[in-house]
């Protein structure tokens, strides 16, 4: 792991220029250009969670489900479309009977879910207010887009301009919605402003029955998004190898989950090759960077392989209608 004030003053003179915010997003664009050469991915990460029911929101740092372990159990895979597949369980976990091997799946699955900018769905529909831990985040700005409960698209009159959206009155210490506030039926989008503390979102009661907390934004959360899977059948725990995101730079006490300084260093000089239209200096020190990368993390990862995963759907020991 790097610290970005370790490498802030190599960054002002390989860029030669010391406005942050351009050198922040400079940096955030080299950590991307670096993030997916190494043979051995650096930001592959292992976490344990408790789950109830099916449905699993995975925290923020969740870029990509690489394998799951339910209960203790190897899951297999499937992506957001096998729910389509006409030898698939569809949408409730059951295929079309009477065929062989249509059944109800034997195996213990999880299915990809997509990005969803909320924890958890709406109960019901409801109006929405918002929480605030910090009084210096009044006034920040909270947007909300999606649909009310006519399936009309969320729109706010703006100083006389209409425009997308719902923006959610953000007042420390008073929680209530304004009396034209809409009724929500379905989130598809939120946009929030960089805040001091955490800004958490909540249908209008918060209580068990009407509703929900359905999200807690941290500061640095711009345009929040979470992974969802579908786990099948329902465990108490689950335990996730997956990718991590990378996230974009915003001061130097910021971490750079990358563990060569030197690689990432000539990956800053590739990407101002790269911005300066020098492809081939940019080619020639991307490939060096990627070959530290590497060096470093066969040092840092052991001598054992990832073997490939195999499940043999021909086997009569694994089919649903197997009988003695």
């Amino acid at each position: 792991m790097i610290i970005v004030d370790e490498i802030w003053e190599e960054a002002k003179k390989i860029f030669g220029h010391c406005r942050e915010p351009k050198l922040f997003r400079q940096i955030t664009d080299s950590i991307e250009l670096l993030a997916n050469k190494g043979e051995i991915d650096p930001l592959v990460g292992f976490v344990d969670l408790c789950v109830s029911g099916q449905c699993v929101t995975l925290p923020r740092e969740v870029e990509t489900v690489l394998s799951v372990n339910i209960c203790g159990r190897p899951a297999l895979g499937r992506d957001q479309l096998f729910e389509f597949h006409l030898n698939g369980p569809g949408s409730c976990g059951v295929g079309a009977r009477g065929v062989t091997g249509f059944g109800r799946a034997c195996t213990w699955t999880w299915t990809d879910g997509g990005n969803w900018p909320t924890y958890k769905d709406l109960i019901c529909p409801s109006k929405l207010v918002a929480f605030l831990d910090n009084p210096d985040d009044a006034g920040k700005q909270l947007w909300v887009y999606g649909f009310d409960d006519q399936n009309r698209p969320l729109r706010t009159n703006v100083g006389g301009v209409w425009r997308d959206g719902y923006l959610v009155p953000t007042i420390y210490g008073y929680s209530v919605p304004d009396d034209q506030a809409p009724t929500i039926s379905r989130i598809t989008a939120i946009v929030k402003e960089v805040t001091v503390a955490n800004v958490r979102l909540s249908s209008f009661d918060s209580s068990s029955t009407t509703g929900t907390l359905i999200g807690i934004y941290e500061p640095d959360e711009t345009k929040p998004l979470y992974r969802r899977m579908k786990i099948y059948p329902c465990g108490p725990w689950v335990r996730i190898g997956y990718r991590k995101k990378s996230y974009e730079v915003r001061s130097v006490h910021d971490r750079i989950l990358l563990h060569s300084r030197p690689a990432f260093l000539l990956a800053m000089r590739a990407f101002k090759f790269y911005d300066d239209g020098d492809l081939a200096n940019g080619n020639a020190f991307e490939a060096n960077a990627t070959r530290l990368l590497t060096e470093k993390e066969h040092s840092l990862t052991g001598p054992a392989g990832n073997p490939i995963q195999v499940i043999d759907l021909n086997s009569i020991s694994d089919r649903c209608d197997f009988v003695n």
